[in-house]
């Protein structure tokens, strides 16, 4: 998909609501009920898919965690959170 793509003129409808094209929609990964986010960049708005968006933050505010924790291997993980689980009992 190339920026001309994304010239298409997209209004807004009644109580604020738009409309994003298919094309976009596919492009973003995001379906009918999905969320969106609009980042602001400078002069620009980005449209972002919020479950991928989110995601991306978490595991970039995540980074080192497990090296941290002293985890070395998926069974580590599953081992501490079937620890919780019985704590939490």
């Amino acid at each position: 998909m190339n920026a001309e793509t994304f010239t298409d003129n997209i209004s807004v409808i009644q109580d604020g609501k738009i409309i994003i094209p298919g094309e976009i929609q596919k492009f973003l990964g995001v379906s009918d009920g999905q969320s969106v986010m609009f980042i602001p960049d400078g002069e620009e708005v980005r449209i972002v898919n919020s479950a991928l968006h989110s995601l991306r933050k978490l595991q970039e505010a995540m980074k080192g965690a497990a090296e941290e924790a002293g985890w070395k291997s998926d069974d580590d993980v599953v081992e501490y959170i079937m620890e919780m689980r019985r704590n939490s009992q």
